[in-house]
């Protein structure tokens, strides 16, 4: 047998076992869908206390959970009840840090994945805001961001997705102000920027909470030179370099 002869069979024998336990793998049972309030009393309770402040956690959902699959970065796919939020929360200095992205996977009474990126606009807002952009997250009910961990009221739930034009921002109607979920390259957005998964709370000094679809126009009228404020208080001026 010649040396590339052997080399092949060995790639075969290396190869055989992968595509036999691909082709042997057992698609996952789901259990009963759980209901939304247990559902996220349960995710709520997993996400805050990864937080350094458990109790001052503000936690807002972009859906509710999609049967499905969620892929994790070098990691097997967890099959469950998937669904995606934010959070801000006070860090060690006592500030708030600003909304981060996460993700949880659920089934059977239990978490069995949960996420949060480490920054604003990291790969749990990018694959989370793609998910909602594709419409795949299922309405919130009326009252689905009525509480947080924290007890925080909110009123509103998420709205269709609205974009400013001169910013180069596209938003989506939060209750505690306007979600990102697309920057344009280019852009005065882009030039601060700023990032999916970031959530503004007021533009020039103008609170967004509770404004609705009304959001997209304030942050389109004001342009660049604007000053946006995150929640968790940091200032950006649209189409400066931070």
């Amino acid at each position: 047998m010649t040396r590339m002869s052997r080399l092949a069979a060995l790639t075969l024998v290396l190869a055989a076992p992968s595509a036999v336990a691909a082709k042997d793998k057992v698609a996952h049972v789901y259990g009963p869908p759980p209901t939304w309030e247990v559902y996220r009393q349960l995710a709520e309770a997993d996400i805050a206390r990864r937080l350094v402040d458990p109790d001052s956690a503000k936690i807002t959902w972009l859906g509710q959970y999609r049967k499905d699959e969620w892929k994790p970065f070098l990691q097997g796919r967890v099959a469950g009840y998937i669904a995606c939020g934010t959070v801000n929360a006070r860090n060690r200095m006592g500030g708030y840090a600003g909304a981060v992205s996460f993700v949880v996977v659920i089934d059977y009474g239990r978490v069995l994945f949960a996420e949060l990126d480490s920054r604003g606009g990291g790969m749990v807002a990018e694959s989370c805001n793609k998910a909602l952009a594709a419409g795949v997250l299922p309405p919130l009910p009326a009252d689905a961001n009525g509480a947080s961990m924290s007890g925080t009221s909110a009123s509103a739930t998420t709205s269709a997705a609205t974009t400013a034009g001169s910013s180069g921002l596209t938003l989506r109607t939060m209750p505690d102000g306007a979600y990102i979920t697309a920057v344009t390259p280019g852009s005065p957005a882009a030039a601060a920027a700023l990032a999916p998964g970031m959530v503004i709370a007021s533009v020039n000094a103008i609170p967004l909470a509770g404004m609705g679809d009304a959001m997209g126009r304030i942050v389109d009228a004001a342009g660049p030179g604007a000053t946006l404020t995150l929640i968790g208080g940091k200032a950006i001026t649209l189409g400066k370099k931070p």
